[in-house]
């Protein structure tokens, strides 16, 4: 593995490949790179890919939980990434979670992106259960309580479910993510600390408009938890933008994203 180490923590990420055209790779939450390598299959001759584990995750971590990740620290993580490999300009691939992330480096440094890839970004509209990074910070309490009384949190999702409030898709997403303690609290500590950061949507898009680079975005046909329809709003802005819907559920699209980018370019 290699790091970019920085005051706040040290960010992992795996590469491969040798080139000048570097592609940079988020994993969604829950995951880690590993989750991601079956984008490896698209790397060309030239191109270096950067996978990722985003903090709390697999090999990264974040030293203090008390100080948030903010815009300035993301930047700074950046910065130090180019300038430890040696480029400037490169391409971003984001999954879920990981597609926020790849459109924050976007809005915040539009001139270096030479394209965008996203896979149901998280950031933009998505269910209530499932946006577990973008929660204010008064909730936070709440979530603390769930990490150590997860039993009546399970009820009301049960509940919820069982009046059709809720998709079975999105609970047992819900369920998978939080069913040990060591996961509940992953999942507290990336509310705590991610949970800050809002997209600037106007500004992404009017950046997108005024600087056209190629941006493709994978939906799942069946997923729930970001669906088309609440990526229409933005999506329909950007009138260059490729949009692509598989016949997959949210769980499936990396790997049926990846194979599509394979056959088909």
């Amino acid at each position: 593995m290699n790091y970019v180490q920085h005051a706040h923590g040290k960010w992992a990420y795996q590469k491969s490949g040798k080139g000048q055209e570097y592609f940079l790779v988020f994993h969604g939450f829950g995951q880690t790179y590993h989750d991601m390598l079956p984008f490896d299959q698209i790397r060309k001759p030239g191109q270096t890919f950067l996978f990722f584990d985003m903090f709390y995750h697999g090999h990264s971590q974040w030293t203090h939980s008390e100080k948030p990740l903010d815009r300035q620290i993301w930047k700074e993580l950046i910065h130090k990434l180019q300038q430890q490999e040696g480029f400037q300009d490169f391409h971003l691939i984001g999954y879920s979670m990981g597609g926020k992330f790849a459109l924050l480096t976007y809005e915040l440094l539009p001139a270096s992106v030479k394209s965008l890839t996203l896979l149901a970004p998280d950031g933009i509209k998505t269910g209530l259960w499932y946006s577990m990074s973008s929660y204010p910070n008064y909730l936070h309490v709440l979530f603390k309580r769930v990490v150590f009384k997860p039993q009546r949190f399970f009820g009301l999702v049960e509940g919820l479910n069982s009046a059709g409030l809720v998709e079975k898709s999105l609970v047992k997403f819900v369920k998978t993510q939080m069913e040990t303690r060591s996961k509940r609290a992953q999942a507290y500590f990336i509310w705590k600390v991610f949970g800050n950061i809002q997209l600037q949507l106007g500004k992404i898009i009017r950046q997108s408009r005024s600087k056209s680079i190629p941006m493709t975005l994978f939906i799942g046909e069946f997923d729930k938890m970001v669906s088309a329809e609440n990526l229409e709003r933005f999506s329909s802005k950007i009138p260059h933008l490729r949009k692509i819907i598989l016949p997959i559920g949210h769980g499936g699209l990396i790997e049926a994203a990846a194979e599509h980018l394979r056959t088909n370019g």
